[in-house]
């Protein structure tokens, strides 16, 4: 799955794009806008075409309103729901990731997704990046901690073709990397997003060293 753009799975590039836009706007946007925002790859004159067949369709509704157009999601329409869950699709990835993780029976003190796919970008070649945070109190190499992560890992390359790397710290190793300044927690800090557990940056402050 392009996490970029999900929709590509099922819609073509430009078509999924507009529809992604106008599935989480609020308002009505213009045609300029909504090209704006489905990246560079879709210009203006390609938007406007594929908005004026959304709107025959009766999929998207257009409203005058010069010297433009105003453009918003017909959410009436027998396509809206699975459109919207389309434009969503990241979201129902982290929703299946935190439901399995929920029913282990022993439970990571927290779990994020990071890289790429945290951001929203990445492509069906990128991985999914989570990152375990394993309580002292649990052995590493228990049977029933390794099946988990190994399932889990199964599990979401299954729900979006991509392969899914975990990386794993215990929570005194991360405390070593956060002292040390290390680049990947920078990283965390900046991107990733609380899958189960106490958030990245609450985990990741940094402890002030009293004068």
């Amino acid at each position: 799955m392009d996490l970029s753009d999900p929709s590509q799975v099922v819609l073509p590039y430009v078509s999924g794009a507009v529809l992604r836009v106008l599935a989480r706007a609020d308002q009505p946007m213009s045609g300029r806008a909504v090209a704006a925002m489905t990246g560079e790859r879709a210009g203006y004159r390609r938007v406007s075409q594929v908005l004026a067949e959304l709107v025959e369709a009766g999929v998207v509704l257009r409203k005058s309103h010069p010297p433009a157009y105003l453009y918003r999601l017909n959410r009436e329409h027998v396509v809206a729901e699975p459109l919207l869950m389309l434009a969503d699709l990241r979201g129902r990835l982290l929703a299946n990731i935190t439901n399995a993780v929920e029913g282990w029976t022993q439970a990571p003190e927290a779990l994020w997704m990071f890289g790429s796919a945290a951001r929203g970008g990445g492509t069906t070649d990128s991985d999914i990046d989570l990152l375990v945070i394993r309580s002292s109190t649990i052995d590493a190499d228990s049977p029933t901690w390794r099946g988990q992560l190994d399932d889990l890992a199964e599990r979401v390359s299954a729900w979006s073709g991509n392969d899914c790397q975990i990386l794993e710290y215990e929570s005194g190793e991360l405390a070593t990397l956060i002292a040390a300044d290390d680049l990947l927690i920078e990283s965390l800090r900046r991107d990733a997003l609380v899958v189960t557990g106490r958030p990245p940056l609450d985990v990741l402050r940094k402890e002030r060293v009293p004068r």
